[in-house]
């Protein structure tokens, strides 16, 4: 399968590669498929003015792929120390894909068509979203504070912030990952 992987910084959106401050990639670049940088773009003059997309993570190697689900099986189990490796492994696959050699469908980060982002100001400041990104918690559920009953000040501001992001970006064609906010894929 063949595809254009482009630099996101080149199209003006600010980056943060995470996962290359991990150390589980090996550039400091966030890579994308063109195509998907072509529909960024189109969402990004949906956001009101002065708002723009930071970018976390695009395109993942098998390695950044592997090395991110061992570290994110270690926090499940730190955080849940009487579950069963069968639990801890369920909950594991809600937040990341088993690292295969290859990946035939488009919409995933192994080929480019999958990003990791939130919204900032015209500072490069997050708005504020409720959670951080790759939150392992029921929190980081696109929808959380719309099904939360009772919301707090905070939980207002994430509901209405997420709502925006999630707005622009299914306009845009773009499909959310459910279970986090910060995910997006376009499958074309």
């Amino acid at each position: 399968m063949k595809f254009k992987l482009v630099d996101v910084s080149k199209y003006g959106f600010a980056v943060e590669p995470r996962y290359f401050f991990y150390g589980w990639a090996n550039y400091p670049k966030i890579l994308i498929r063109e195509s998907i940088a072509e529909q960024l773009k189109k969402a990004r003059k949906e956001l009101p003015l002065k708002y723009h997309f930071k970018i976390w993570d695009g395109y993942r190697t098998l390695k950044t792929q592997s090395l991110m689900l061992n570290s994110f099986y270690r926090r499940i189990k730190a955080a849940h120390p009487d579950w069963k490796d069968r639990k801890i492994i369920k909950e594991l696959c809600k937040f990341g894909s088993k690292p295969i050699k290859v990946v035939k469908e488009l919409d995933t980060h192994r080929n480019g068509g999958s990003l990791d982002l939130t919204i900032v100001d015209d500072k490069r400041n997050e708005l504020y979203m409720g959670t951080d990104h790759d939150d392992l918690t029921p929190r980081a559920a696109l929808d959380y504070f719309e099904t939360k009953r009772k919301l707090t000040p905070l939980d207002y501001i994430a509901r209405k912030n997420r709502k925006l992001l999630k707005k622009v970006m299914l306009h845009a064609g773009f499909q959310p990952y459910p279970p986090e906010w910060w995910h997006w894929s376009y499958g074309k």
